[in-house]
């Protein structure tokens, strides 16, 4: 068995507050057989021509994007496929999911952000490479607001990071759960209207078993 650990974190300014939670799926991978949405497609192509980002990490863009369009449409497309396959996770989390994402309105597409890609690539190297444990503080001892100031994002900004299998879809959805926390934060995180922007990086953790991802989003 394959031992996907989701380890997801939001940090808001200025109230700042953390949380994280683990699970355990069967090793098998995720299949939801889709369209492509060609709308987003052409949103995602425009907006990381030059972003550098790996196949992974655009794909993770995309369905972000996916579910931002139409967030009751993603519930029947992603999760229910999810549920069906993965029927360990259906529990008070996905009932809560299943509410929130329904009753939820189209919300805008996410641009690229390079300082918060940037920002991303940092930390998610310092976490994959050098610490123990998953977190927003780096290794030298800066917090978040320190990192976002130095990044220069100022606004407003949240971060989530998830550690586990190498599978954008399956990586976003885990992050929707929020499994094991009573605040599905970070659910509300990817779910909010205030953000117009999201940087990311996907890295392989040092034990070569996992990848650590980072994802911020801002304001402009």
């Amino acid at each position: 068995m394959f031992h996907v650990k989701h380890l997801v974190f939001i940090l808001l300014f200025p109230l700042l507050s953390s949380a994280q939670g683990s699970f355990t799926l069967k090793d098998t991978p995720l299949i939801v057989k889709l369209e492509v949405d060609q709308t987003i497609k052409a949103h995602v192509d425009r907006e990381l021509i030059k972003s550098g980002l790996s196949n992974e990490e655009r794909e993770f863009f995309y369905w972000v994007n996916y579910l931002r369009k139409n967030p009751p449409q993603f519930y029947t497309d992603c999760i229910l496929p999810f549920l069906k396959q993965f029927p360990e996770a259906n529990g008070k989390e996905a009932k809560s999911l299943q509410k929130d994402l329904l009753s939820s309105p189209k919300l805008n597409l996410l641009s690229f952000s390079a300082a918060a890609t940037d920002a991303a690539k940092i930390h998610c190297a310092d976490l994959a490479l050098k610490q123990n444990n998953i977190g927003h503080n780096s290794s030298d001892g800066k917090n978040f607001s320190t990192r976002m100031r130095l990044a220069g994002i100022t606004k407003c900004a949240a971060e989530n990071i998830y550690t586990g299998k190498n599978e954008p879809l399956l990586s976003l959805i885990m992050l929707l759960l929020d499994l094991g926390l009573e605040v599905p934060g970070h659910r509300k995180n990817l779910l909010a209207p205030w953000y117009n922007l999201m940087g990311l990086s996907m890295q392989t953790h040092r034990s070569m078993k996992r990848i650590v991802l980072v994802q911020i989003f801002s304001c402009s």
